[in-house]
């Protein structure tokens, strides 16, 4: 009978201890992200966001957004968590071309930022001793997904976490988190609205109308640049605050926007055509703006158009003291106009009933 009890008893303990092996892998099962946590001591992505004050669930609120919108971004790095951090690089590419622009290097430490330009739609891409891994899967040679991007619960913008390793390695997906921060819009207007390539100005104003929320005051005056090249000049500009209305003006080196739309046209013959103007800059507390608009541009070099020949040939019969323009010798040209043609100065004869000019000596 003793014996009977005891197999009895023991038959129910392997059952009992067998139910609760059952219930315990049925309520927790180690991901290979918190197996590696447990191994290496570093938090998973999601323990990152919760300690450091972010509300998001990485499960739920990935946005899988892989392209984003043309603009001037501030990026902040938030966290490094990679054996290859020293070696990992940053860089945004347009999506028409995948052409990389580096924004970090390598070396980066957590807080570091710095502020790009994209004038189109545009990627990221992460570089590390594994390759090249882009937002958009599409362009990784693994074929995975490295980005995860979320929006930023604590300010405008979105925040990235990368994965650096092939195939996605470990997949904890906190070897590299990233703050992009959206820009605010502003609307511009240049004066003057032409801008001739011979012009010998010396400005280019600006006004910038800054959105609700915003004061023209806040803007720091010395990050305002246009086109990333040519800076604000911060001894003349005039802040405007009013109750609806919230405007800044500055002022641009004129030959120093000629310089710079000459190297970008590659030289150019009598032409006119417009040219896109982006202004960018940040407010005190760090929040980038940029606007963009359009400046028409004239450039008349080595010129035989109509109009330019007509003014030449005025110039010609214009009286000098000095004799300077003297008209030469022989007959050779021979001028036709409408008088409706002519908008320039008066001429020294009536347009439209001229049909040869005879030059001799005075």
């Amino acid at each position: 009978m003793k014996k009977a009890i005891f197999i009895y008893l023991s038959a129910i303990t392997l059952v009992l201890l067998s139910l609760s092996n059952i219930g315990y892998a049925s309520t927790f099962q180690p991901t290979a992200t918190q197996k590696q946590a447990s191994t290496d001591g570093e938090p998973t992505l999601q323990e990152w966001f919760n300690q450091n004050g972010y509300n998001i669930n990485v499960t739920e609120d990935e946005t899988g957004i892989e392209i984003f919108e043309a603009g001037y971004y501030k990026v902040t790095i938030l966290a490094e968590i990679a054996a290859y951090a020293p070696m990992n690089n940053l860089s945004w590419y347009p999506e028409s071309t995948g052409q990389l622009n580096y924004i970090f290097y390598g070396a980066n430490a957590t807080g570091d930022e710095a502020f790009f330009l994209a004038p189109e739609d545009f990627g990221l891409c992460l570089g590390s001793p594994d390759g090249f891994f882009y937002t958009e899967p599409y362009r990784n040679d693994d074929g995975e997904d490295h980005a995860l991007v979320f929006v930023n619960p604590n300010a405008s913008g979105y925040i990235i976490a990368w994965e650096d390793l092939w195939k996605l390695g470990d997949e904890d997906f906190q070897d590299f988190i990233l703050a992009a921060l959206t820009p605010v819009r502003v609307k511009v207007w240049y004066c003057p609205r032409t801008l001739n390539l011979k012009s010998r100005g010396r400005w280019i104003t600006a006004l910038i109308k800054i959105p609700e929320g915003y004061k023209a005051k806040d803007v720091n005056v010395s990050s305002v640049m246009l086109n990333g090249t040519v800076q604000a000049d911060v001894r003349h500009y005039k802040a405007v605050d009013l109750r609806c209305l919230h405007l800044l003006i500055v002022k641009f080196n004129r030959t120093a926007l000629i310089s710079y739309v000459k190297k970008s046209v590659n030289g150019c013959a009598c032409k006119r055509f417009t040219v896109s103007l982006i202004v960018t800059g940040e407010f005190s507390d760090g929040t980038p703006f940029y606007g963009r608009n359009t400046i028409r541009i004239l450039c008349f070099n080595n010129c035989h158009a109509f109009s330019h020949t007509v003014r030449k040939l005025q110039h010609r019969f214009c009286s000098c003291p000095s004799g300077t323009h003297a008209t030469p010798p022989r007959t050779r040209r021979v001028f036709r106009a409408d008088r409706r043609s002519w908008r320039g100065p008066a001429l020294p004869f009536p347009l439209g009933k001229v049909s040869k000019v005879q030059r001799s000596h005075p």
